[in-house]
């Protein structure tokens, strides 16, 4: 990934749970293209915020993942706001169909157990700051 790459924190709105203080935004084509292929591990606080992005593929991926589909709400003075359209959980390395959510506008890419352990639900609304 690019040294240019924004860094942000990614929080619940719902009960402040950190659920990324160290999650990169790829923002240009081949950022995301590349995404998380070639990682060989995946760390709690780590995340990788896809934008604009509203499906991924996970071949050449040799770690599983969470996924969070994420649109934008508001935005206000302590970040912008989005709102949690889909997940899915423990993505496995080369899954043949990509996945997509048409509603969403991000995507956020997470460690395996992340939505269990931020309790994230479709609805939510997370802070990108």
């Amino acid at each position: 990934m690019s040294k240019k790459n924004r860094r942000v924190v990614v929080l619940s709105m719902k009960d402040q749970t950190l659920i990324a203080d160290k999650c990169i935004v790829a923002e240009s084509f081949f950022t995301r293209l590349k995404g998380l292929i070639g990682k060989d591990s995946y760390e709690l606080g780590e995340g990788l915020l896809l934008l604009p992005c509203n499906d991924i593929h996970m071949w050449f991926m040799k770690i599983p993942i969470d996924v969070v589909f994420l649109k934008p709400v508001v935005e206000d003075t302590t970040g912008e706001v989005f709102r949690v359209t889909s997940f899915r959980k423990n993505l496995h390395p080369w899954k043949l169909w990509p996945v997509r959510d048409g509603k969403a506008v991000a995507t956020l890419e997470l460690p395996v157990d992340s939505i269990n352990r931020c309790t994230i639900e479709i609805g939510d609304k997370v802070c990108i700051r």
